[in-house]
């Protein structure tokens, strides 16, 4: 009797054991964010949609729409999809990736801040012919 006791106490043990999981660190990022600048010349609106790789990483495409003084509009000829961009656990993202739009290639680096349901971001885009800096807020709808 004993033996089938401790034989049950040992099966409850080792199946009641539970694998720490990691924390899910991309999925709050997951979402379309919204935002716009303005200055004398355009009215610059971007959309971002981010969408969750794994626990640790998010897939990012964005683009850009400008609208003129005189009322005409452009589109970003490409949508820029950034892979692979790493979550850390403070609710940042971490750009320091490589990719590839109308056949050339690009690096991204910077930081991008998630306060509630806004994305603070300070990024720079270089290629072999020029390089952007691009800073705003924007917001998940």
């Amino acid at each position: 009797m004993k033996n089938i006791v401790l034989l049950f106490l040992i099966f409850c043990t080792l199946t009641s054991c539970r694998k720490n999981r990691e924390p899910d660190l991309a999925g709050k990022f997951v979402g379309d964010f919204y935002g716009s600048k303005k200055d004398s010349n355009v009215n610059t609106t971007e959309t971002w949609k981010i969408t969750k790789q794994d626990l640790n990483h998010v897939n990012v495409i964005f683009f850009f729409t400008n609208t003129y003084p005189d009322g005409s509009i452009t589109r970003s000829k490409y949508d820029i999809y950034i892979p692979n961009v790493t979550v850390s656990d403070n609710n940042v993202l971490d750009f320091n990736n490589l990719f590839v739009t109308n056949q050339l290639d690009y690096s991204v680096i910077g930081k991008a801040k998630l306060i509630d349901n806004t994305l603070d971001y300070d990024i720079t885009i270089k290629s072999e012919y020029n390089t952007s800096k691009l800073n705003n807020k924007i917001y998940r709808r």
